[in-house]
């Protein structure tokens, strides 16, 4: 049996390339970094936008070497290295107010990250800031989330996991194949254009960079991360993953508090 050649890795955040610390090991950024020097592609794929993972960017020196940020879990695709977006795909705001109508009744708070803030409305619960927390974003909240004028790229709605778990698949069902609803977290759920997710992702990467899907590592531990498990040439799960996710890749590794990342990369790309 011949292994492929793996050119470019795409690399989930929390719970993948970061321990449970938040913190991106040594182990992790000593490997990224050899496969960098040797020509190699990195690219973190993401929920967050750019703006929310900058210190991360850095440490993982992707300007240098021109590695790619897939933000918004695959709405957005940032080239580093020349500091421009080469994909964007906006939400389209006529279905917010759809959104809003069903939620409009629960404690459901309705975000959307922007480049320097977290946006939010509908309702206030005890996760509201859970987002804007982890990505170190400001958080700004208007009762009427329709009054916000801004370009988006995804909603995330956010609550406690059993109303997150009641209203999923009220949004699923009403709103796909027209959007793409599923959910991150337990008390995430996510609502992104048609044909959007991690998976399509590294689809535009390939006609970005000209590195063939076969050719490609894809590792990840959360739902929204299946597409792209399933996409790439090799699909890996942590060890940490949420249960049924591992079904999906075509291998599992050890956990992220035990740079799993660092193991895959010596393993099949140095």
């Amino acid at each position: 049996m011949i292994m492929e050649k793996y050119d470019l890795i795409a690399l989930d955040m929390d719970g993948t390339l970061c321990n449970d610390d938040k913190v991106i090991p040594q182990e992790n950024l000593d490997a990224i970094r050899e496969l960098q020097e040797q020509g190699k592609t990195v690219v973190v794929a993401t929920g967050r936008p750019e703006s929310g993972i900058m210190p991360f960017i850095e440490a993982l020196q992707l300007e240098k070497f021109g590695g790619y940020v897939m933000s918004y879990n695959g709405c957005r695709i940032y080239d580093v290295k020349n500091k421009k977006t080469v994909f964007n795909k906006l939400f389209d705001r006529k279905y917010i107010s759809k959104v809003l109508d069903i939620v409009n009744k629960s404690s459901i708070t309705v975000t959307s990250p922007i480049d320097d803030r977290i946006v939010a409305g509908s309702a206030l619960n005890d996760y509201s800031y859970a987002e804007a927390e982890i990505v170190k974003l400001p958080f700004h909240f208007r009762d009427d989330f329709l009054s916000w004028d801004l370009e988006m790229n995804k909603l995330l709605l956010i609550d406690r996991p059993e109303v997150i778990a009641e209203y999923y698949p009220i949004l699923r069902d009403k709103f796909e194949p027209e959007l793409h609803v599923f959910l991150s977290e337990p008390i995430f759920m996510e609502i992104t254009p048609s044909g959007i997710n991690k998976g399509n992702g590294l689809r535009e990467l390939e006609k970005i960079t000209g590195i063939r899907i076969k050719n490609m590592i894809a590792m990840g531990d959360s739902f929204n991360d299946i597409e792209m498990l399933e996409t790439a040439g090799l699909g890996v799960a942590m060890a940490n993953c949420k249960k049924g996710v591992e079904v999906y890749a075509d291998k599992v590794t050890v956990t992220n508090n035990e740079c799993g990342v660092a193991k895959i990369i010596r393993e099949f790309m140095l």
